[in-house]
């Protein structure tokens, strides 16, 4: 089902959730945090290195490659390196606190709809 074809009022509960949810503490905090990463260009160049390199060897990987501890040492020294800076741990840590109360409003409203809300958020 689009979430066009959903009756009005259930549009406007859903948008009014929508606004609690980012008007919660949590989130607020969560979007300060990401701000301030996307604000700091050794962080962001940090996470691009990061995720670079992670994305190569999944690939390398999924395609059947077998991966030798010598290239991957320099992929968990970099993950050390990423997980330790205070800007990346603080939206990671925002991340994780904000999550259960994502989950319990989808669930909600998916009881209430009928339909898996989580299938009609996600971009088509």
């Amino acid at each position: 089902m689009n979430p066009n074809e959903l009756p009005q009022d259930i549009q406007d509960a859903i948008g009014a959730l929508a606004d609690a949810l980012l008007a919660d503490p949590q989130a607020k905090y969560y979007q300060q945090v990401v701000a301030a990463l996307e604000s700091d260009p050794e962080a962001c160049a940090l996470e691009r290195r990061f995720m670079d390199l992670y994305n190569r060897l999944v690939t390398r990987q999924q395609i059947g490659e077998q991966l030798s501890q010598q290239e991957v040492d320099p992929f968990y020294a970099l993950r050390s390196e990423y997980n330790a800076n205070p800007l990346v741990a603080a939206r990671n840590n925002a991340l994780g606190a904000f999550k259960p109360l994502l989950a319990e409003a989808g669930e909600q409203i998916s009881i209430q709809i009928g339909l898996d809300f989580t299938e009609l958020a996600r971009p088509k």
